[in-house]
């Protein structure tokens, strides 16, 4: 089973924590060179020193992902240090609480604007590298809440519903192209954003409550995440494109 990354180059957003964080590194110990980039420029310059002190080679930037000719930018700035972008990895999000109605149009309009108008643009941004060559893979970041829905998180549910539809767009479209598409769906998982949800003193309650009612009895580590995404990059998963794999420890079971 082909599981090297060896002489390719990966773009991840988001990379500077983690499941973004776990990803770039983890990609680097494959063989890929790895662009980093996050809206915190400090976290993705540490992420790629990181991956620098390891022996890998990184590439970082700050990037707001709802901005396309920042992302442009950015994606031709990465493949002129690196080398062509092949690998595709949309991580970057936001999550925020609130009642439906309580939803204002701001909130509403850059949930969107950084979750699928960030997947876009960076796909847009990746694919005409990929369709010259023939070649590329591209994995974007959906959710738990995206398959069943979610109470007072409806715009982030909405919002990673449409990636999964913009996904399997790409699969059927560049499919014949050598260009595979696919997402993951992960539920709760211990990262910064899960805790950053959560105020501190409620946090270990709150990771209790949550543990419960997931069959495996805890929630995921972003490491377990990152393997996932890594290897539907590799040759290893050449035959899989248009999926939504959920990485939940069986809360949703088809």
């Amino acid at each position: 089973m082909d599981i090297s990354m060896e002489g390719r180059v990966a773009f991840v957003t988001g990379g500077g924590g983690g499941m973004g964080r776990e990803t770039a590194r983890l990609l680097a110990g494959q063989g890929a060179r790895v662009a980093v980039c996050d809206l915190d420029g400090d976290a993705a310059a540490a992420t790629g020193a990181a991956i620098e002190a390891a022996g890998g080679i990184a590439w970082t930037a700050a990037l707001d992902v709802a901005d396309p000719r920042a992302v442009d930018r950015a994606m031709a700035d990465a493949a002129g240090a690196l080398g062509p972008v092949d690998a595709l990895v949309n991580i970057a999000g936001i999550y925020r609480v609130a009642a439906l109605e309580d939803i204002s149009d701001a909130d509403w309009a850059r949930m969107f604007a950084v979750h699928v108008d960030g997947t876009f643009f960076c796909c847009r941004a990746a694919l005409p590298g990929m369709v010259a060559r023939r070649a590329g893979a591209i994995v974007n970041m959906s959710s738990l809440h995206a398959l069943r829905g979610q109470a007072n998180a409806a715009h982030y549910a909405a919002a990673k519903g449409a990636i999964i539809g913009l996904t399997k767009s790409i699969a059927r479209e560049k499919g014949k192209l050598g260009i595979r598409a696919n997402a993951v769906a992960p539920g709760p998982i211990d990262t910064e954003l899960w805790r950053g949800a959560v105020p501190g003193d409620e946090l270990d309650a709150a990771m209790a409550k949550r543990a419960e009612i997931i069959p495996v009895g805890r929630l995921g580590r972003a490491g377990e995440v990152a393997q996932t995404i890594v290897w539907l990059l590799t040759p290893a998963a050449s035959y899989i494109t248009g999926q939504t794999i959920a990485i939940d420890g069986g809360e949703v079971m088809a």
